[in-house]
């Protein structure tokens, strides 16, 4: 079983880290908090059975394009 580590701080580094490395856009905003719903996509949310939110190494591994929580897509 994979361990996710949620930290804000540490994910929105992470992101900023992959970008750079491979010349991608930065499409996830600067401080992790959404431009629609207001909550922080590195931020864990439980919604009943099932919880919503980029962890530390999913943001050290994936272009983040959109919100995890409202589903807005950042790069339209």
């Amino acid at each position: 079983m994979r361990t996710e580590t949620f930290d804000i701080k540490k994910a929105c580094e992470a992101q900023g880290k992959f970008v750079n490395e491979r010349d991608y856009p930065y499409f996830a905003p600067m401080d992790g908090r959404c431009y629609k719903c207001g909550h922080n996509i590195y931020a864990k949310i439980q919604h009943g059975d099932y919880f919503t939110g980029y962890s530390v190494e999913t943001a050290s591994s994936l272009l983040i394009t959109g919100c995890p929580h409202c589903n807005i897509s950042y790069c339209e």
